[in-house]
């Protein structure tokens, strides 16, 4: 979800068709951590706030295929990518899409079975008016799910001076864009703010050690947040707040972990549910 024009102002990992086709690879890859919890047997109509390409979308139906589903994002542009990615859905009545700004949902009030939000929050100045308009869509004892970065918990062994540089110049970039590269550990007092009531927090950080012994895992794991951590390239080295030299040694710390059977990398990511009150 993106809070900004379609352009790669105030968005770090811009509006690209490698960066939407990212999206959805992010989807399927971090599926086993964060889709697990996600409990929508009781729902029948879902929202997903800040829908983004619909990657997250296409993930939920296959899990829950009686649910019906309405993304809501305001780029037009990724609101056009998500036409493409579930066109047979949208086509036999299981989506609809709406492009609209996360704090003015374009629905009554008590629309809504459950609700689920996907790295949206770390990308706005303020979460706790997005959230009031969910609740406000729920119907009551309906849940919401959060998914959420928390940067600083990002852990690297052996060390990786080069990833570390660069990934605080990732995460003062977001923060400069008005979002919050953090916000996932504080997801649970927001949610309080909010109205949310019976909040359960979880850690859902995606991690690789000397548990995960197959080698084409482990490469996949670290390709994808090579991939990840590299989105931002662009707008930091159009800003000057990393060099090219920096993400070639990034590249190079990643190349090193691969090799090294007993490397350790953790992505911080929370999980927090709760329920409007009934």
């Amino acid at each position: 979800m993106t809070t900004q024009s379609d352009g790669a102002a105030g968005y770090i990992h811009t509006f690209t068709p490698e960066e939407q086709q990212r999206l959805v690879d992010q989807a399927l890859f971090l599926e086993p951590y964060h889709h697990p919890q996600i409990n929508f047997a009781n729902a029948k109509l879902v929202l997903d706030v800040g829908c983004g390409v619909g990657a997250q979308i296409a993930v939920l139906l296959r899990r829950w295929p009686h649910l019906k589903i309405t993304g809501v994002e305001p780029s037009a542009t990724q609101i056009e990518r998500a036409r493409t990615l579930l066109a047979k859905d949208l086509g036999e009545g299981r989506v609809t899409l709406h492009q609209a700004p996360g704090d003015q949902l374009p629905f009554p009030d008590n629309s809504f079975d459950g609700a689920c939000v996907f790295w949206v929050f770390e990308h706005v100045p303020q979460a706790v008016p997005i959230m009031r308009e969910i609740l406000r869509v729920l119907k009551p004892g309906a849940p919401f799910y959060a998914t959420e970065v928390f940067d600083k918990a990002l852990h690297v062994h052996p060390s990786c001076p080069a990833i570390m540089r660069y990934f605080e110049a990732f995460m003062a970039l977001q923060a400069e864009f008005g979002g919050d590269p953090n916000v996932g550990v504080r997801i649970p007092g927001l949610m309080a703010q909010a109205g949310f009531t019976g909040i359960v927090p979880t850690d859902v950080s995606p991690t690789l050690d000397a548990r995960m012994t197959d080698d084409a895992a482990r490469q996949a794991f670290l390709e994808y947040f090579q991939t990840l951590l590299l989105s931002g390239a662009s707008p930091l080295l159009a800003r000057g707040h990393v060099g090219q030299s920096l993400v070639e040694e990034v590249a190079s710390d990643f190349a090193r972990l691969k090799l090294n059977p007993d490397a350790l990398f953790s992505y911080g990511a929370k999980q927090t549910w709760g329920y409007k009150p009934a």
